[in-house]
């Protein structure tokens, strides 16, 4: 595992050097309006599958309580659901000032959301040893190249759940392939895994969220967790 030690306090350093930065952005209450958001949202899109009978006790047991329901349920989870526009109230809570001073500190002063056609801001519900979330790549291979991420935790703070990231890699060369497998099809995944001590997932405290550079090489899965990880992103488009 990367030696987190090596990463600067100041959270614009560790982008520009390290191709990432956590950031403190929501306060306490914040945070509680995005999770109680979030999980409404996957609630509201999972409810014509529960019963009076089998309600879930909570979200992060998904993958286990699931188990019982038809797989044509994972529809639910198909891009046209996974995506939204905010209204004002949570746009507001969502790039508060804290937010954009980061973006300001890092030289992003001019952008717009990235749309991916459905709404700027989509959520990820990953169950650990499902591969259901994608493999190693960087953004600016796929079609919103130059973006800057935004990945927000709901359930999973922890090392075994938050996105993995190989430091330093937005600096570096790499030889991509296209997307072979269930994901992006106009997409391309690192050709050869990284070494084990390239990796560092962030432990990330309430109100804390992960910006990463296009560049950054990264992946959404998780292996090996007791709970299914939810996480909201969005992203910002310079111009």
């Amino acid at each position: 595992m990367f030696d987190a030690s090596t990463l600067p306090s100041d959270p614009v350093v560790s982008y520009h050097e390290y191709g990432f930065a956590v950031v403190k952005v929501y306060t306490d209450e914040q945070a509680k309006i995005l999770d109680d958001f979030a999980k409404k949202w996957i609630n509201d899109l999972l409810t014509d599958w529960f019963t009076d009978e089998k309600q879930p006790n909570s979200l992060e047991s998904y993958h286990i309580w699931s188990r019982g329901l038809p797989e044509a349920h994972r529809d639910v989870f198909k891009a046209l659901n996974r995506y939204r526009y905010p209204d004002q109230a949570l746009e507001s809570v969502l790039i508060n000032d804290r937010l954009k001073s980061f973006l300001s500190a890092i030289g992003l002063n001019q952008y717009k959301y990235w749309d991916d056609g459905w709404g700027w801001i989509g959520f990820r519900f990953i169950r650990p040893g499902a591969s259901d979330g994608y493999p190693f790549t960087r953004k600016a291979w796929g079609v919103s190249e130059d973006v800057v991420s935004c990945w927000v935790p709901i359930i999973g703070h922890s090392s075994k759940e938050t996105l993995t990231i190989v430091p330093g890699s937005h600096k570096k060369q790499y030889e991509n392939c296209p997307d072979t497998g269930k994901f992006a099809k106009n997409e391309y995944r690192l050709a050869t895994p990284p070494q084990d001590n390239e990796l560092y997932n962030p432990t990330l405290q309430t109100g804390e969220i992960i910006f990463y550079h296009p560049e950054t090489i990264h992946s959404e899965d998780v292996l090996d967790s007791d709970k299914t990880r939810l996480s909201l992103e969005f992203r910002f488009k310079p111009y």
